[in-house]
């Protein structure tokens, strides 16, 4: 009889908690929560500095970010050929540390072939995004490059150990000093470099506090770094690199291709009103999208290839709440875009307005999709979610090529990229319930 008394004298928050994240998967679900809410933090302090940001800095100095942005997150995922999420899968720490090993070198080797090609590219492909104003600031494109690259090596290194809560105080330590680096720079006039430095501070700020974490046991394992053994983790893990590689770089240039055409085909100003837009009107996806995913993922890989009707009814499910979730959002951006963007950022951002009345419909089905995604990985389907990479790629490809050919506004263009990716994620998520087989494999 005791042990009903006590759960009875439990606070009815604490009994909730205990049914949600308590049993088998607890650790999953407790460091997925951790990770989530240091996230949603992060990304809280970045939205609530924006609307100073937009009156400190230009359309044209955005632009400039926009295009530096872009091209930090197509070659940081690059420089260490994915090994990096190898680093959680070895049993002992004795392997796990030449991955590490593996990752710094090639590390080294790639940006140090970056900063050649740099020096002697940086000026033409500057030029050519119309983003002049990021050639005397070329050099920090590798400094963020490297900033990136070496937390996310860390942080995975922190995965391996389960300290997720460093992980997640690393992120919002980053996004606040990231932003108050920009406000800062921003009052003096440095412009646009207080963009440029407030964002590679985002992205890698937190590498010193990781390796003051973890350098005791990078320390204690490092003996057991051989070039033998980082041959045999190369050869092992090369799915990484063969697949991984390719897939993330498609994935990475499909989000950010929007700005790239936008700098290649308009301007830096025109550039920068649309990332604005991105920025605000993709935050439902960041935010809760993700996580939601997360989540999914987790308990429907418990299900696995063995439920897989239990896997569908429960992304049906999924789906219909985000929907309900999400629309209300689109449906006011739809309406009142155009005159909200100018009231909450400025006067100078109504294009950017104009921008995300047109891009509602698309983030109503990317949200839907993100969750959707995660079927290919439960039922072995990484070659028919690399094939929907490639096709998403060739479908901006065109979309920008037909607004060069036939000189489109960037309204109209935006509006066409809007309604065709669409379409495009709302068929990608009937393919994805599709996928799931109507049997359970032998």
């Amino acid at each position: 009889m005791s042990e009903p008394e006590v759960q009875l004298d439990k606070p009815p928050i604490r009994r909730l908690f205990d049914k949600a994240f308590g049993g088998a998967s607890s650790r999953v679900f407790r460091g997925m929560a951790t990770l989530a809410l240091g996230s949603g933090f992060a990304r809280l302090i970045g939205v609530a500095s924006i609307p100073l940001l937009t009156r400190l800095y230009s359309p044209e100095d955005f632009g400039v970010l926009a295009v530096f942005t872009a091209i930090v997150s197509l070659l940081a995922p690059i420089v260490t050929l994915r090994y990096v999420l190898a680093m959680p899968l070895p049993y002992r720490d004795g392997v796990a540390i030449n991955l590490v090993a593996l990752s710094l070198l090639l590390m080294a080797c790639s940006t140090g072939l970056m900063a050649i090609a740099l020096w002697w590219l940086a000026p033409p492909v500057v030029g050519y995004f119309s983003v002049e104003a990021l050639l005397p600031w070329w050099w920090l494109i590798l400094v963020g490059v490297v900033a990136a690259a070496g937390y996310e090596l860390l942080t995975y290194w922190a995965m391996r150990e389960r300290n997720y809560k460093v992980i997640a105080t690393t992120k919002v330590w980053q996004s606040a000093a990231g932003s108050i680096v920009k406000i800062g720079l921003g009052f003096l006039a440095l412009k646009p470099a207080g963009l440029l430095l407030g964002q590679v501070v985002a992205q890698g700020g937190g590498v010193g506090v990781l390796w003051r974490s973890f350098a005791k046991s990078l320390r204690a394992n490092w003996k057991h770094v051989r070039l033998s053994i980082m041959r045999k983790v190369a050869w092992r893990y090369r799915g990484f690199a063969q697949y991984r590689v390719p897939s993330q770089f498609l994935l990475v240039f499909s989000s950010q291709a929007p700005l790239l055409f936008m700098a290649l085909l308009f301007d830096a100003d025109t550039t920068g009103q649309l990332a604005l837009a991105i920025m605000a009107v993709t935050l439902p996806v960041a935010l809760l999208g993700r996580t939601t995913a997360k989540a999914f993922y987790a308990e429907a890989s418990k299900l696995g290839s063995k439920q897989p009707l239990a896997v569908r009814a429960m992304l049906l499910d999924v789906l219909k709440r985000l929907a309900l979730l999400a629309v209300a959002p689109a449906l006011l951006l739809i309406f009142f875009g155009a005159e909200l963007f100018p009231l909450v950022f400025g006067e100078t951002w109504d294009l950017a307005g104009a921008f995300a009345s047109s891009l509602a419909t698309f983030m109503l089905f990317q949200f839907l999709q993100t969750p959707a995604a995660h079927v290919f990985y439960i039922f072995d389907g990484q070659r028919p979610l690399l094939l929907l990479n490639i096709q998403r790629t060739l479908l901006i490809v065109a979309i920008f090529g037909v607004t060069h050919m036939l000189e489109w506004s960037a309204v109209a263009a935006i509006w066409c990229y809007s309604l065709v990716l669409s379409v495009h994620y709302a068929l990608s998520i009937v393919y994805a319930v599709r996928f799931i087989p109507n049997k359970a494999k032998s």
